[in-house]
C-alpha cells in the first residue's frame, strides 16, 4: 500500500473483482433484481465515501457487482426474445433470419469430398409455420452433405430453414439448425466487408507461402500453418490429441510468443527504415491488430496484443509499462466486451498462466537470471515451465480430465522449438522470394517437436485420465501457491504453503 490508502497497482485490484463479480453472477446466487439493486447501492456509497480511508474496499466491491450485472446482460438466455428460451419439441421445423456472425467451418467427411459447414449465425428473427416474430441469441446451422466451397461470408444476412435440434454438448446455445444447403437463402451480402473479413482474407492470401515446397510433407505443412497463422482445424486429430496429453496444446493458441515473434521482426523492419523507437507503437499496434483480428481474436491473442501496446506506447506517454498492470489491464478489456469469456477454458487457461508467470518471476532473485545469455535464457526457461505446469495441471484436469506431469519436462522442449517453427514461418511471409529455404528450415523443428511430444507421450505415468476435481482441491491448491510466492517470507510459513499445495493435489487424485 502507498500513502493514502491507495493501492499500488489498482488495476489488478479491478480485474480481480470484475473475474469475482462476473463469477458471482454466473452461479445465480443473487438474483437479478437483487444484483442490479446492490450494484447502484455500492456505488452510491463509494462515491459518497470517496475520501474515506476505506473507500477502497467500497471500490472494488462496486466493480464486483457491476460486473456481476455486465454478466447477466449479456446472458443469452436473459432477454424475452431469446432463442434460447424456446420451449418446442426436438425436430420441429424452423425458419430464422440473421447475420453470419463468424467464420463458418467445413469438416470433410472420411469417405468422400463432401462434408459439414458449420455456420455461426446471430440470429434477427425466426418463424414456426411462417409466423416471423423478433427472436435473439446465436445458434449454429448445420449443411450436411455439402460441398468444401459455399458462397458464404462473415456478416452475410441469411435466412434457414432447417429443423430445430438440442445440442447436448457443452456450450452457450442450447440448440442448433440442421439443414442441407438448399436450406439456405442469401439475403443480404456483407459487401466490401469488416476489418475481421480483412484480416481473414489477409490470412488466406499468405497462407500459400507456408506451403512453398512442402508438397510432400503434408503433415508437416499442416502444423507450421497452425502454429503460424491458426488454421488448427486443418490438424489430424491424433496430432492434437499427442500434444493435449503431454500438456502442450497450448503451443497451438495465437499467444504472447507468436505476437511477440510477429512485433520483434516487424520492429526489426521499422529500426531499419530509421523510424524512432518512441514511434513504433504508431505502425506496429496496427499491424499486429490485423495480425490478431485475421487469427480469429482469440482472448490469449487479445490478451497478448493489449499488453504489447501498453509496452510499445509507453514511451510516447512518458510511462515505464508495469507487467501485472498490463496483464491485469487485458482482463479488463476482454470481459467488459466479452462478459462469456469468463467461463471459457481458453481465458481461464490463458490468464491464469500468465498470472502465475508474472508471479514466480517477481519472487525469483534477481541474482538468478544473471549471467551469459545462454545460461540467463536456460534458467529463464526452467522458470516459464514450473509456473506454466503449476498454473496448467489443475485446469487440465477439471477441463479437460487429464493430469501431465510430463508437461514440467515438455515445456522446456517443445516451447523453443515453436519459436524455432514461428520465425521461420513468419520470415517465409515476409520474404516470400526465399519461402522454400524457409519451410525447409520449419520442416527439420517440426519434425524434432513432433519426434519429442510422441516420445514424451510414450512415457511411463508420463499422463493418465482422471475424475475432475472438486472445486475445492482446484481453489486450495491455487491459494496456498500464491500464498507461497507473495506473502510467505519464513520457512514455516512456506513449509505450511506447500503442505496445503500437496493436500490439494491429494485431494484432486483421490476425487
Amino acid at each position: 500500500m502507498e500513502s493514502g490508502g491507495i493501492p499500488r497497482r489498482p488495476v489488478v485490484g479491478i480485474a480481480v473483482s470484475t473475474a469475482v463479480g462476473m463469477l458471482m453472477a454466473s452461479t445465480q446466487i443473487l438474483s437479478p433484481s437483487l444484483l442490479f439493486f446492490l450494484a447502484i447501492f455500492c456505488v452510491a456509497l463509494a462515491f459518497l465515501f470517496i475520501h474515506s480511508a476505506k473507500s477502497t474496499h467500497l471500490v472494488f466491491m462496486a466493480v464486483a457487482l457491476t460486473a456481476g450485472c455486465r454478466f447477466l446482460i449479456a446472458q443469452p438466455d436473459l432477454a424475452s426474445d431469446s432463442l434460447n428460451r424456446l420451449e418446442v419439441p426436438e425436430g420441429t421445423e424452423i425458419q430464422l433470419t440473421g447475420r453470419v456472425s463468424g467464420f463458418p467451418e467445413f469438416h470433410a467427411y472420411d469417405s468422400g469430398v463432401l462434408g459439414l459447414w458449420i455456420v455461426p449465425l446471430k440470429v434477427e428473427s425466426v418463424s414456426f409455420s411462417n409466423d416471423w416474430k423478433t427472436a435473439s441469441g446465436k445458434i449454429d446451422v448445420k449443411l450436411n452433405a455439402a460441398p468444401p466451397m459455399i458462397d458464404l461470408k462473415y456478416e452475410d444476412v441469411i435466412e434457414v430453414t432447417g429443423t430445430l435440434q438440442q445440442n447436448y454438448f457443452p456450450g452457450r446455445n442450447a440448440h442448433f439448425i440442421n439443414t442441407r444447403v438448399s436450406g439456405v437463402q442469401l439475403l443480404k451480402s456483407s459487401g466490401i466487408g469488416s476489418p475481421i473479413a480483412w484480416g481473414r482474407a489477409w490470412r488466406d492470401s499468405v497462407a500459400p507461402r507456408l506451403e512453398t515446397g512442402l508438397d510432400t510433407y503434408p503433415l508437416q505443412e499442416q502444423v507450421l500453418k497452425a502454429l503460424v497463422l491458426g488454421y488448427r482445424k486443418e490438424m489430424p486429430s491424433e496430432v492434437t490429441d499427442v500434444f493435449r496429453r503431454t500438456g502442450a496444446l497450448h503451443i497451438f493458441a495465437i499467444s504472447g510468443l507468436h505476437v511477440g515473434i510477429v512485433g520483434l521482426l516487424l520492429a526489426l523492419v521499422l529500426k531499419t527504415f530509421g523510424m524512432p523507437r518512441d514511434k513504433f507503437g504508431l505502425l506496429l499496434i496496427p499491424l499486429l491488430s490485423l495480425y490478431v483480428i485475421s487469427t480469429g481474436m482469440k482472448p490469449s491473442a487479445i490478451r497478448a496484443l493489449l499488453m504489447a501496446a501498453v509496452f510499445i506506447l509507453a514511451p510516447l506517454f512518458r510511462r515505464k509499462p508495469d507487467i501485472p498492470t498490463s496483464v491485469a489491464f487485458a482482463a479488463v478489456v476482454l470481459l467488459v466486451f466479452q462478459p462469456l469469456e469468463i467461463l471459457s477454458a481458453g481465458f481461464i487457461f490463458s490468464f491464469t498462466v500468465v498470472a502465475f508467470l508474472v508471479m514466480v518471476y517477481s519472487s525469483v532473485p534477481k541474482h538468478w537470471t544473471r549471467g551469459s545469455w545462454i545460461w540467463v535464457y536456460t534458467k529463464s526457461l526452467l522458470i516459464t515451465s514450473v509456473a506454466a505446469g503449476l498454473a496448467s495441471i489443475p485446469l487440465a484436469a477439471l477441463f479437460f480430465g487429464t493430469f501431465a506431469p510430463i508437461a514440467f519436462i515438455g515445456n522446456i522442449i517443445v516451447v523453443p522449438l515453436t519459436f524455432c517453427i514461428v520465425l521461420c514461418g513468419w520470415l517465409s511471409i515476409l520474404l516470400p522470394i526465399a519461402a522454400g529455404i524457409f519451410n525447409a528450415a520449419a520442416v527439420v523443428f517440426i519434425d524434432l517437436l513432433l519426434g519429442s511430444v510422441q516420445w514424451l507421450d510414450r512415457l511411463p505415468g508420463s499422463s493418465w485420465r482422471v475424475e475432475p476435481p472438486s472445486l475445492f482441491a482446484v481453489v486450495l491448491w491455487y491459494a496456498s501457491l500464491i500464498a507461497l510466492f507473495t506473502i510467505c517470507s519464513r520457512p514455516r510459513q512456506r513449509l505450511l504453503a506447500l503442505g496445503s499445495a500437496a493436500f490439494a493435489m491429494v485431494l484432486a487424485l483421490l476425487s
